[in-house]
């Protein structure tokens, strides 16, 4: 199941299509967070002063229409309103001139202020151009923050509802997958993450309000303990692959060197077969070969088996009956599991 979209938002994101329909398009898109989409708003009003705390709180809150004296909500959730949504650096309200009182939920950014205030109204110099310009991007980077965080998220989701323990192709896919989120994500941290976006104190202030209603900071704690998990666990992966070549690699190495020490101690040769006419001694080159290759397949086949007889074999502790035990354990076969 995927959400729909309304048509005027199909005809206004185009060329980009949504990622389950059966359109065509050059890129494809799925919506991963809530629909309610971010909101900035700036108001100038003839007497920002006769808002009441309830308007307030409708503004920031995006809520519905109510009565100027009630609350969009009770009394205890709003309790902290102005320490939680409110910026009332620049707001006066029992001054002459209120001032400016700025406003953040997350999703929503609302500056009030006095239309009769031309420094407020100011569409080049004043709060009305600093509002299409710098606000707009302190509240945008947030939201592409977020964003990012939870496409990385998705990523993972879908990387892991792919993966088939039992098929190696897709443990393979998987693992590739999983190192492509790596790389992404730390491209994004040195990037595009940052904490502070501005050395004024009012930016500082809006941005980690903002962040906080947001909960990126958060998320993307948890984004990035979950991907160092995954690639903890490839790396562990890899370890004990790489450890269980070098073990047959060793068992290998320890079985071919009594035969090499055996056949070539001072130079000896058991068979002097240089003066033989050449199909005898081709005869002989594939014999050896084939016995060769076969000890060494064995050898790599019954590795484990073998590297624990070793470990036997050196450990002091253990009888020779135990010893024996475990070499005769390289030349049984073992049971299916299940069968009787």
């Amino acid at each position: 199941r995927a959400p729909c979209i309304s048509s005027h938002w199909e005809f206004l994101l185009r060329p980009l299509v949504l990622h389950h329909s059966d359109e065509e398009g050059p890129v494809r898109y799925r919506q991963i967070e809530y629909h309610r989409m971010p909101l900035l708003a700036y108001l100038a009003m003839d007497d920002p002063r006769r808002l009441s705390r309830g308007d307030f709180a409708r503004l920031v809150l995006v809520s519905g229409p109510g009565k100027s004296g009630s609350l969009p909500y009770s009394d205890q959730h709003l309790e902290d309103f102005e320490a939680r949504f409110c910026y009332d650096r620049y707001w006066h309200p029992q001054a002459e001139h209120a001032g400016t009182r700025l406003l953040s939920c997350g999703h929503a950014f609302i500056m009030v202020g006095s239309a009769r205030d031309a420094y407020f109204t100011g569409a080049e110099n004043g709060l009305l151009g600093q509002f299409r310009h710098q606000f707009f991007l302190l509240a945008l980077i947030p939201h592409f923050h977020k964003a990012a965080l939870l496409m990385l998220s998705d990523r993972l989701v879908t990387a892991l509802n792919r993966l088939q323990i039992g098929n190696a192709e897709s443990v393979k896919i998987f693992k590739r997958d999983i190192r492509e989120v790596l790389e992404v994500f730390l491209r994004f941290t040195h990037r595009y993450w940052f904490n502070e976006i501005s050395d004024q104190a009012q930016a500082r202030a809006l941005f980690a309000m903002t962040r906080g209603h947001l909960g990126t900071e958060r998320l993307y704690a948890e984004l990035r303990e979950e991907i160092q998990d995954m690639s903890q666990y490839l790396d562990s992966d890899s370890l004990r692959r790489q450890a269980n070549t070098v073990v047959r690699l060793t068992v290998v190495t320890t079985a071919g060197l009594i035969a090499t020490i055996s056949t070539g101690f001072l130079g000896m040769n058991l068979i002097d077969a240089a003066q033989e006419p050449l199909p005898d001694r081709l005869l002989l080159f594939a014999m050896v070969f084939v016995l060769s290759a076969l000890l060494t397949g064995f050898a790599i086949v019954r590795s484990k088996r073998l590297s624990d007889f070793l470990e036997a074999l050196s450990d002091e502790r253990l009888s020779q009956r135990d010893r024996l035990a475990t070499l005769l354990a390289v030349w049984r076969s073992r049971r299916p599991p299940g069968s009787g």
